[in-house]
C-alpha cells in the first residue's frame, strides 16, 4: 500500500516556504501558528466519489480504536515485488537500492535489493513479520522512506504496484521557482489518516512529538493539511484542520533519533462538546536530515 500521490515535491516545497498563510505580520508576541489548533468539528469518514471529489460519509468509524492490535505475522517469507517510481513525473527510478526494515528499525534492514533497468525489484518480507517499511536510496534523489507496510501474512508471491522517491532535481528548482528554499538540514514527515474502515478522515490536527502519548512539538514543527480540489497543501488560514483526503505533513523538523507522528481529534460531537480532545493515532519514527519520511496512519491499537 502507498500513500496518495500527493507527495508532488511541488505540494512539498511549496509548503515548506514557511508561509504561516496569513497577509498581516504577527506581533512578537503572539503564537506562531504551526497547525496545531484545536479542530471546529469531530471527526468525519470521507469518500473519493470522482478524481479530487469527495463526499462526506458521516462519522468516522473508531470502534478498533484502543482494541488490540489484529495483525498477523507473515508465515512464509514473502517475495514482495514492485516497481520504483519518482514522485514528481511518475517515471521509473532504475538502478534504485530498495531496503526493506521490520516496523520503524531503519538501522536494521532485513532486505536489500537494486531495482533493474525497468526499476523493477523483488525484496524478501520475513517470516515473522508484521509491519515494515521501505528505504529508497539513488543517487539522483533524496532518501526516502515508507512507513507502516503490511503484507498477506501466508501469500509467498506478492505484488506492489510502486513505491516513490524523490529526486534532487526537482527539489533543487522548485523552491527557486517560488522564490524560497527548504531548510537545509532538516527532515518531512507526511501521512494520510484511515479510520477503522480504511475511509480517510477529516477534522483531525496532527503534529510530530518527541514524546509518546503527549504533545511535545519537535523542534521546528509546522504541520500543513490539503485542498482536496487539488492536492496541495493548504495556508494555515485556509484550512487549520485535515480535509476530506486524510493528508497532512510536518516539515522542518529537526533530525532526531526517536519521534512520535501524532493525529488528534474529537471522535464525537459530545467529545466536541466537552472539549474531549483525544489522541487517534500515534507512529514511532526517526526523524532523518534531508529525507522524506511517509506512511499511512489507522486508529491506535493496544499491543
Amino acid at each position: 500500500m502507498k500513500l496518495r500521490s500527493f507527495l508532488t515535491l511541488t505540494s512539498l516545497l511549496a509548503a515548506a516556504c514557511g508561509d504561516d498563510g496569513g497577509t498581516t505580520p504577527a506581533m512578537p508576541d503572539a503564537p506562531r501558528d504551526i497547525g496545531f489548533t484545536k479542530p471546529t468539528a469531530a471527526l468525519k469518514a470521507n469518500k473519493e466519489t470522482a478524481p479530487n471529489t469527495w463526499t462526506e460519509l458521516g462519522p468516522a468509524d473508531l470502534s478498533c480504536l484502543g482494541m488490540p492490535a489484529s495483525d498477523l505475522p507473515t508465515t512464509v517469507a514473502v517475495a514482495l515485488t514492485t516497481k520504483v517510481r519518482d514522485f514528481q513525473s511518475n517515471n521509473p527510478v532504475p538502478n534504485a537500492a530498495v531496503t526493506v526494515f521490520r516496523d520503524q528499525d531503519v538501522g536494521s534492514p532485513v532486505d536489500t535489493k537494486t531495482a533493474d533497468g525497468n526499476a523493477d525489484v523483488t525484496v524478501t518480507i520475513p517470516v515473522g513479520t508484521k509491519r515494515f517499511g521501505f528505504k529508497m536510496t539513488e543517487a539522483s534523489a533524496l532518501d526516502t522512506l515508507l512507513l507502516n507496510q503490511r503484507v498477506e501474512p501466508g501469500q509467498m508471491a506478492q505484488m506492489l504496484p510502486a513505491i516513490q522517491s524523490v529526486s534532487k532535481t526537482t527539489a533543487t528548482l522548485l523552491p527557486a521557482l517560488i522564490g524560497s528554499m527548504r531548510t537545509a538540514g532538516t527532515g518531512v514527515l507526511a501521512g494520510a489518516m484511515y479510520d477503522c474502515q480504511r475511509r480517510e478522515i477529516s477534522n483531525f490536527i496532527a503534529t510530530v512529538s518527541s514524546t509518546r502519548g503527549s504533545v511535545t512539538h519537535l523542534a521546528g514543527a509546522d504541520t500543513y493539511y490539503f485542498l482536496p480540489d487539488v492536492g496541495l497543501p493548504a495556508k494555515h488560514n485556509q484550512h487549520a484542520s485535515a480535509t476530506s483526503d486524510g493528508l497532512f505533513m510536518v516539515i522542518e523538523l529537526a533530525a532526531a533519533p526517536a519521534a512520535f507522528v501524532q493525529v488528534w481529534g474529537y471522535p464525537t460531537d459530545a467529545d466536541l462538546a466537552g472539549d474531549n480532545l483525544k489522541l487517534i493515532a500515534e507512529l514511532p519514527t526517526p526523524v532523518i536530515s534531508d529525507t522524506v519520511i511517509t506512511g499511512s496512519l489507522e486508529p491506535l491499537r493496544t499491543p
